[in-house]
């Protein structure tokens, strides 16, 4: 949840854009192996959560085995990139000329060419052969113990991925496992190491039976483990618990693959930057991106973006099997014939065939556990945007990454801030209890997901944010440790299966903090007024019904005792210069794409012709 192959193809995108303008607690028994407290024998099954996207750290090893360490002697981690202010530097001065040509001249003069090459250079360390194989030494670093074995630094990392720590107060850390992989690796190699590790967590805490949460891509993987060992899941699954999974892949790496990214006019020059660059400190820049990419040709731009993104879905994304599972099932086709049928990737053609069998069956897979009494529930995010990437970004429904369809198992949505027809009548095809499943909202019908009776539905939700939505990670911790919550309806007025997104990472750390100091050492009026801020805030949070204003009142009451005890600074206030230039900045930029539409200052003067 904390990075996303959205955000970070977002982050690619700016860049090219800028280039051409950044202690244990357990025991043990050794006899038998079981290392639980319990023995096997408690009320709580262990769970193993399978994160998203980029949320495992990997190493990148040398010749002689030793871990590479960036220019700062750090190893490198997540995505591998190892860029310095030198690196910057020559970066720019190799743009330079063919910027300057391409400024001069008004056409591409190699620009493209040399920003795809920089791109290129900054992920090479993450490059795959045809054949699926890192080019350079990669490996991902594992916990192949429960948490309570974990090292204090192993602990942190899995906690502030996932902050599951309420569950291991209940089930005891020894019931904790985090499957760490490779984003970039084989899917199916995966599914297979991920079910070996399944049946080594019910060797060591003594259980027959595990709980499994896969995240976000953790979702696509689940796919490739059910397909391969269903029948054998119906047997060591007690309950399959999904957050945000990538159930049927995410339109945006689909878009990214069949070479549909950020072509339509208004995404290009004025949704993209501003979509990038939320906060509101940025979107004055953000506005002037949008002005600065007309200083090119619109063929420039288009072959700038074009060209990256070729670069790096033919040298990363195109051969690994892991990326290709993040893609919808409606696009495998028209993929298969641009990637697999000339024979060039033939080891990963056999492996791709057999996982979208796999996604294009993962209905009747799961439904199958839910036969034979696996529990199965979904928790989802709607109704917040797509990264403006892809040319229809606001034609769906999505949590900024994943669109609805493939996180709800088939709900049916409207395009983002629109509600479904006056007349729209529920579907009720998956509706089993005669209940309403049309959100309050109406912008969403449940009753057509596949798991209508336990998917819960997060509105506003951001994918990225989903780990500081104390909502949802009480609720999963509650259906992971209490057997009687059975669907939507056991507690309606607790956990609805419409709620609202809320999201406390940063108040739950302060809150924490102020509950430390010393309140001798204040004034009475200010002591009364911190105690009275916290009681706000613990009631705040102890309502699992969300209300944005009891929210935002709350944390809004604790900033302002904190920063007036001197406990916190003072948030940055925009000046009145800046906010009139931003607003400044906003105006010329709609005025340029009402005027100019979608080309370049010299494609205007020189009456070419608009996209």
């Amino acid at each position: 949840m904390k990075k996303t192959l959205g955000r970070a193809l977002a982050v690619f995108l700016a860049l090219t854009m800028l280039t051409a303008t950044c202690g244990m607690c357990f025991s043990a028994s050794a006899s038998d192996g079981v290392l639980t407290k319990c023995g096997g024998d408690c009320a709580y099954y262990p769970s193993v959560v399978i994160p998203g996207v980029f949320q495992s750290q990997v190493r990148m090893y040398d010749d002689d085995g030793n871990v590479v360490l960036d220019k700062n002697g750090k190893p490198l981690t997540d995505l591998l990139i190892d860029v310095s202010t030198k690196d910057v530097v020559r970066y720019v001065l190799k743009a330079l000329p063919t910027l300057t040509l391409s400024l001069v001249l008004q056409k591409d003069v190699g620009l493209s060419k040399a920003v795809a090459d920089i791109v290129t250079d900054v992920m090479k360390n993450n490059a795959k052969d045809i054949e699926g194989n890192h080019i350079q030494n990669i490996d991902v670093i594992r916990y192949p113990m429960s948490v309570a074995r974990c090292t204090p630094e192993g602990k942190d990392y899995i906690y502030k991925t996932i902050p599951l720590e309420k569950y291991s107060e209940i089930a005891g850390e020894d019931h904790l496992y985090f499957f760490t992989y490779d984003s970039f690796a084989s899917v199916s190699e995966l599914a297979d190491e991920l079910f070996a590790f399944i049946q080594q967590v019910k060797r060591e805490t003594g259980h027959d039976k595990i709980n499994l949460v896969p995240i976000s891509q953790g979702g696509s993987i689940a796919n490739e483990l059910l397909a391969r060992y269903r029948e054998e899941l119906a047997r060591d699954l007690h309950r399959l618990i999904y957050i945000v999974p990538a159930l049927d892949g995410s339109y945006i790496i689909g878009k990214i693959f069949s070479e549909s990214v950020t072509t339509q006019d208004a995404t290009l020059y004025r949704d993209l930057f501003p979509g990038i660059l939320k906060d509101e400190d940025e979107k004055a820049t953000a506005y002037g991106l949008n002005l600065a990419i007309r200083l090119l040709s619109r063929d420039t731009v288009d072959n700038i973006i074009h060209r990256t993104v070729e670069e790096l879905r033919d040298c990363i994304l195109a051969n690994s099997t892991c990326m290709w599972a993040l893609t919808p099932s409606s696009e495998y086709e028209t993929l298969y014939q641009r990637y697999l049928a000339d024979g060039s990737r033939e080891k990963l053609r056999a492996e791709l065939e057999f996982f979208h069998e796999a996604q294009t069956h993962a209905k009747d897979n799961i439904l199958y556990l839910k036969d034979q009494g696996v529990e199965v529930f979904d928790l989802v995010n709607y109704d917040h945007y797509f990264y403006p990437l892809i040319d229809d970004w606001q034609e769906y429904n999505a949590d900024g990454v994943i669109q609805l369809d493939s996180t709800s198992a088939g709900a049916t949505s409207c395009p983002i801030y629109t509600t479904l027809p006056a007349d729209y009548k529920q579907q009720n095809t998956y509706c089993t209890c005669g209940g309403n499943h049309i959100s309050p909202d109406r912008k969403v019908d449940a009753s057509t997901g596949y798991l209508c009776e336990t998917t819960f539905y997060f509105d506003e939700g951001d994918h990225e944010r989903t780990g500081g939505n104390d909502v949802i990670i009480s609720l999963a911790v509650e259906l992971l440790t209490n057997d009687d919550f059975k669907d939507v309806h056991t507690y309606p007025e607790i956990y609805p299966q419409f709620n609202t997104a809320r999201f406390t990472k940063w108040l739950r750390s302060a809150l924490a903090s102020a509950k430390e100091i010393d309140t001798t050492a204040l004034s009475a009026e200010d002591a009364a007024e911190l105690r009275a801020a916290i009681a706000e805030c613990d009631a705040m949070l102890a309502n699992t019904i969300v209300d944005l204003d009891e929210t935002n009142h709350a944390e809004q009451r604790l900033d302002d005792i904190l920063v007036k005890i001197g406990r916190k600074d003072p948030p940055k206030q925009m000046s009145a210069f800046q906010v009139r230039w931003t607003n400044l900045m906003h105006k010329i930029s709609d005025w340029a794409y009402e005027k100019l539409g979608a080309r370049g200052y010299s494609d205007v003067l020189l009456h070419r012709r608009a996209k």
